[in-house]
């Protein structure tokens, strides 16, 4: 084989490499296991749980309403923290979602759009209106390198939520 013709398959290769890294991570992964649903909490319950360093991989879930401002910056291939509100509209936390028009456990909003605008996608695909109270589940992770670790005013971690599902209310 002639080097050129070795160029263009090492290209094509890594052109293959890359598309699949992405789609894996950026689309529903068919070799991902089933995400669980999390034991419903209370806020006061969250709380306490990101005082407590055990919490590190433990999957809970709240039941609420996903909100959006106009004012959200999406950057390409990161989630974007949409605020979980309780029902008296209380801040319960920001989780991170996955912008995608009929996902799976995502949300969409088009380009110009006002809180009636959003869209979210269960772990079924089934879309839910902005004012839908819904169970988003997510696993707790630990942010060990977080400066300060611990907040010194409430005495609580710092943490990420990851594996994120969303579920209708049965």
């Amino acid at each position: 084989m002639n080097k050129n013709v070795k160029k263009i398959l090492s290209y094509i290769g890594a052109f293959l490499i890359a598309a699949a890294v992405m789609y894996f991570q950026y689309s529903d992964n068919p070799f991902q296991k089933p995400l669980e649903k999390g034991g419903i909490i209370s806020r006061e319950q969250y709380t306490n749980l990101k005082k407590d360093t055990s919490s590190d991989d433990k999957r809970v879930a709240f039941i609420g309403r996903v909100k959006a401002n106009t004012r959200i910056t999406y950057k390409i291939g990161r989630p974007v923290e949409l605020p979980v509100v309780d029902s008296a509209d209380d801040l319960i936390e920001h989780i991170p979602f996955t912008l995608k028009k009929g996902g799976k456990n995502s949300f969409y909003v088009p380009a110009e759009f006002s809180e009636k605008d959003l869209v979210l996608y269960d772990n079924d695909g089934n879309p839910h209106a902005y004012d839908e109270t819904v169970m988003v589940s997510f696993t707790m992770e630990r942010i060990k390198d977080a400066i300060p670790e611990q907040n010194p005013q409430t005495g609580e971690y710092a943490w990420r939520c990851k594996l994120i599902r969303i579920d209708p209310i049965e």
